[in-house]
């Protein structure tokens, strides 16, 4: 539940974590986890009720707004097109010639894309349209929800993914807060995590 932080407002994140931390939730092997996010996206207490500044300020990495509006998270259409570019040109450095071809045929497909989006076709495929409309929802009732049954409700909307080679990728936009390798202690930042079945 640590990452569906991003999606508490942001004025809220501290108050959050607090509770967060104070529930039981999060079991005690996890603590150097919670130590980890504190240092790094929080801010650890110091004297006077104050906390020092985290090493990413909370309204960088903070994605309540965005999912409120309905906007990507990412910019994954952005590398999207920049790879998909890059192999059209299929070359690291290409004669001017080349290139303007290639940007002729990038202009074509766009105005393609453009008159297909205005007869009502989406550029979305509905997995992640749906996903969205179910995090936006989610987000929307933040003032009518108990905070830890609202970071539940966002982390059943995150995508979690499980690779071909066991390892666990937690996606916590726009930043990947951790990478775990199954079955083995992986030194992931400044601690360490025992996995096991």
């Amino acid at each position: 539940m640590i990452p569906a932080l991003a999606f508490v407002p942001p004025g809220c994140v501290i108050e959050s974590f607090e509770e967060l931390c104070d529930g039981q939730i999060v079991p005690p092997e996890a603590q150097c986890i919670l130590d980890y996010f504190e240092d790094t996206w929080i801010g650890r207490p110091s004297t006077r009720r104050q906390r020092k500044p985290p090493q990413f300020a909370i309204n960088i990495w903070n994605c309540y707004e965005v999912a409120l509006q309905g906007a990507s998270k990412t910019n994954n259409a952005v590398e999207g097109w920049h790879y998909a570019f890059e192999h059209q040109v299929s070359a690291n450095h290409p004669n001017i010639w080349k290139f303007i071809d290639c940007l002729k045929r990038e202009q074509s497909l766009h105005e393609l894309q453009i008159e297909q989006l205005l007869s009502g076709q989406t550029d979305k495929k509905k997995k992640y349209r749906d996903a969205a409309l179910r995090l936006q929802k989610v987000v929307e009732k933040f003032d009518d929800t108990n905070i830890l049954d609202y970071l539940r409700a966002v982390a059943h909307n995150i995508t979690i993914e499980l690779h071909k080679s066991h390892c666990i990728t937690i996606i916590f936009y726009p930043y990947k807060l951790f990478f775990i390798n199954k079955n083995v202690c992986y030194k992931t930042a400044q601690f360490y995590i025992p996995i096991t079945e």
